[in-house]
């Protein structure tokens, strides 16, 4: 699938207020190169470790945990893997699958899918996200407080149901008839390797996020990821990701740390989203000014050029531009603030750089 960054703008999904409509509203005019769709934390069934979870043996919505010792557990995960295994020799479409969601478990999907299947909009790629394997399994938990991604049983659970959920996503969204960029939401990320995780390797971390990348790749998409935090970037290259998006307002220079390995990613035709629109730091966004944020960016690319031996006009058409994360803490009107800012950088970069 072909498509260039050219620092066109998209979001990271999650938004103030309670209308989904409204929401998709103004991600198409502040975002109407690679729109996604909202994500509304205001509805307790869109927080980030429910709105995916439906179908994962023995889970409890309410304590948010994985229990295998509940009477129906076997049971019911025996009917996941067979469902699982349907998909996986053709005997079933994903859309008629337990791994289809409906339109009250992602409204804001929906939503963006009916303003876009009008075909007033002309997108050119259009963007969805989920939760990462890494943050569901360790967000859920078993009875006993223990994350779930401790219990290579359950974790699989979780990784598949995430990558099959994924690839849906691709597919649905596919039907818009553009490139289609797939987010793994992985804030979880930022604590990997410190001792908030012990005991998780490396190499499971990495083949959790490489079976979800396979699954949206062979669905048409392309699979990316959202940290806000640092982390090892090297290995979501090594992961197999295609987007990779970092909060570049405050983590910049730990990013470009990894301009050698990042070289080898941008060469591969890997893309960057720069989330250089501090939405974590109200205080900031407040003071932000678009020219001051475009430069950082400009400067960035010089860097990394720089360092990374790749020429500065491939690193401009492998860059996207997005908030450092969502929206979904902000008021209304900080959220809007949000939007123009990550328009006008945009539009900033593109002049700069004859895109």
């Amino acid at each position: 699938m072909g498509f260039r960054g050219d620092f066109s703008a998209t979001l990271i999904g999650s938004f103030p207020g309670r209308d989904h409509r409204q929401a998709v509203s103004l991600i198409l005019e502040h975002c109407p190169e690679v729109p996604c769709w909202p994500q509304l934390p205001a509805y307790p069934q869109e927080g980030m470790l429910v709105q995916f979870s439906r179908g994962l043996p023995g889970f409890d919505p309410q304590s948010l945990t994985l229990d295998p010792t509940t009477p129906d557990f076997e049971s019911e995960m025996l009917a996941f893997y067979e469902e699982y295994m349907a998909v996986e020799e053709g005997r079933k479409s994903l859309s008629e699958s337990l791994f289809a969601q409906k339109p009250e478990e992602v409204p804001g999907l929906f939503a963006l899918l009916e303003a876009l299947e009008d075909g007033k909009a002309s997108p050119r790629a259009v963007k969805g996200q989920i939760t990462g394997p890494f943050t569901l399994a360790t967000g859920l938990k078993t009875p006993d407080g223990r994350a779930v991604f401790y219990d290579p049983n359950l974790r699989d659970l979780v990784v598949k149901l995430v990558a099959m959920r994924a690839a849906w996503q691709a597919e649905r969204l596919a039907k818009i008839g553009v490139p289609v960029i797939l987010f793994l939401d992985e804030p979880a990320l930022a604590g990997f390797g410190s001792s908030t995780f012990v005991g998780v390797s490396r190499e499971e971390v990495s083949a959790a996020l490489s079976e979800v990348a396979e699954k949206v790749r062979a669905a048409g998409g392309l699979p990316g990821t959202h940290v806000c935090a640092n982390t090892e970037w090297d290995l979501l290259v090594e992961a197999g990701l295609s987007v990779i998006n970092f909060d570049a307002f405050d983590y910049l220079d730990r990013f470009l740390l990894y301009a050698s390995t990042l070289g080898d990613y941008l060469r591969r035709g890997g893309l960057l989203a720069f989330g250089i629109v501090p939405t974590l730091k109200p205080e900031a966004l407040e003071a932000a000014e678009a020219e001051g944020l475009s430069q950082r960016v400009g400067e960035a690319l010089g860097r990394l050029s720089a360092e990374s031996g790749v020429d500065e006009e491939t690193v401009a058409r492998a860059s996207l531009i997005t908030p450092s994360c969502g929206m979904g803490t902000l008021g209304e009107d900080l959220a809007q603030r949000a939007l123009v800012l990550t328009k006008q950088v945009s539009q900033l970069l593109k002049e700069r750089y004859g895109l």
